[in-house]
């Protein structure tokens, strides 16, 4: 039975699977995100620059497969539109010297065949700086909002691209990524993770904060806002989940949950019709590689 006759409609408790394992050709999926006109996920590829569908059993399924994409890592889906983060840090298949951290895209493909609607080159408005492009949030009306992990840039997508703003803070802290997952909030705002600085920043009305938390929140990765809360990957070695909550507009937030995470190296989050699942494209097993991945429900 496929995934969009499980999480669509009424169903049986039980066929809202609390785990799905995926399966596909060392995939090493690091985004993903559901697409809920066609009930079923989509997943990238750091190693192939690949987008696939996964249903219920856990096979993937080539959908997009472009050759200016080199490593897929943010996904969205809105309005029958596949958003996909294109970079490269050297572990795609398709990775080149003239690729390698200079790399920061937005493909937008139709979401039910995959066809190719634009891709813009957010790399090429600063080619000075290095690029890697990491996450993607897509306001109601279509807008994209790209982080770039290397540059401290965050990009703005409609019709046409452009720099929306930058701030060194955005840069790495040392070793690792600077800016990564981002999210929209219901009044315009976004809130940013820094993993390497092991941040959280507010950029409202173009004016950059950090957040202010009562506990340690490890390096964030992937962000999703699931019932006025914010849940957080945690890629440390602490290898959790955590879900934060603000009472004054994300200017402090209280961690009300920190759950350690049964399968290792989790990357980022989507919401289903039967709730949040989280990903593991095992990237910690890049080497020799293997051909599983995780969807486990929150």
């Amino acid at each position: 039975m496929a995934l969009a006759l499980v999480l669509v409609g009424t169903t049986p408790a039980q066929a809202c699977p609390a785990v799905i394992k995926g399966n596909g050709s060392k995939l090493h999926p690091e985004g993903v995100a559901y697409d809920r006109a066609h009930g079923r996920f989509v997943v990238g590829s750091v190693v192939h620059g690949t987008v696939s569908t996964v249903e219920r059993d856990g096979q993937a399924k080539t959908l997009v497969d472009d050759p200016a994409l080199i490593t897929t890592m943010g996904l969205a889906v809105r309005a029958g539109r596949l958003y996909v983060i294109n970079g490269d840090v050297g572990i795609s298949k398709k990775s080149s010297p003239a690729t390698l951290k200079k790399t920061a895209g937005l493909g937008i493909y139709n979401a039910w065949t995959g066809k190719k609607i634009a891709y813009y080159d957010l790399g090429a408005l600063d080619p000075s700086r290095e690029h890697f492009g990491n996450d993607v949030a897509v306001a109601p009306d279509g807008t994209a909002y790209v982080t770039d992990s290397y540059s401290g840039a965050i990009y703005k997508v409609k019709n046409k691209a452009e720099v929306f703003f930058r701030d060194d803070r955005l840069l790495p802290a040392g070793r690792g990524n600077g800016a990564n997952g981002i999210v929209r909030l219901p009044n315009g705002d976004l809130l940013i993770a820094h993993s390497s600085g092991r941040a959280l920043y507010k950029l409202s009305n173009n004016v950059l904060t950090q957040v202010t938390t009562d506990a340690p929140i490890g390096a964030p990765d992937g962000l999703l806002i699931d019932n006025g809360q914010l849940l957080a990957i945690d890629n440390t070695a602490a290898n959790r989940v955590i879900s934060l909550k603000s009472t004054d507009n994300w200017t402090t937030a209280k961690v009300t949950k920190s759950v350690p995470w049964t399968d290792k190296a989790p990357t980022t989050m989507a919401k289903s019709p039967c709730g949040v699942y989280v990903l593991s494209g095992r990237l910690d097993q890049l080497n020799p590689g293997t051909d599983e991945f995780w969807l486990r429900r929150w």
